[in-house]
């Protein structure tokens, strides 16, 4: 009997023992990773954008709370002036001067204040949003009686505060209401009501 042919069984296992990955699998299982990767490489930039947006969506509701805050705690006859310090006349709006912040949202006020803002170069280092607050005086509303015919309210003023990611500190234009409308950069737009306080 010839004892040295291996059997079947274990010539497989001592050939498993020493078995690999064969340069096709591993080119293969490359080719798969790389694949997945180019995937998920290409999501980085849209997430990224959507993080600056929200991070942008945040500070923006914060400094226009802020903003409306001191609108609340203003004067009404003070509130109902304009930069120059004229009052507003019924049905028209007017505008108080820009303000600014950085990108913490942090306010910072400029040496000088004129409407068009005037900037220093140090200051336009830090200032990342401009907000445009207009006032209203009287607020048209519909009559309880008669919803076609309006009535104007002057003791509540109408503010709307809109807010600019303008890292550039481009001059931005407004329309015959006083509202921004430059379109190179979006604006975020917040209304709100403020009555006068009337003593009985």
């Amino acid at each position: 009997m010839d004892t040295s042919k291996t059997s079947a069984p274990e010539a497989r296992a001592a050939h498993g023992s020493r078995a690999g990955f064969s340069l096709v699998e591993v080119t293969l299982a490359l080719g798969v990773m790389a694949f997945a990767f180019i995937s998920v490489f290409g999501l980085i930039p849209t997430g990224l954008n959507t993080f600056r947006q929200a991070i942008d969506a945040s500070v923006e509701s914060q400094i226009s709370q802020k903003v409306l805050n001191d609108v609340q705690q203003t004067d009404f006859t003070q509130l109902t002036k304009d930069y120059t310090g004229t009052a507003i006349a019924s049905g028209a709006s007017g505008v108080k001067y820009v303000r600014f912040f950085d990108d913490q949202g942090t306010e910072i006020v400029p040496a000088t204040q004129t409407y068009p803002p005037t900037l220093a170069a140090s200051e336009k280092q830090r200032i990342l949003y401009w907000v445009n607050t207009r006032v209203m005086p009287s607020t048209v509303m519909p009559s309880g009686t008669n919803a076609t015919v309006p009535l104007a309210f002057s003791n509540l003023a109408t503010v709307t505060i809109q807010v600019v990611n303008n890292p550039g500190n481009q001059t931005i234009t407004a329309d015959g209401t006083n509202l921004w409308t430059n379109t190179m950069f979006p604006v975020s737009t917040y209304s709100s009501f403020v009555a006068q306080t009337i003593n009985q």
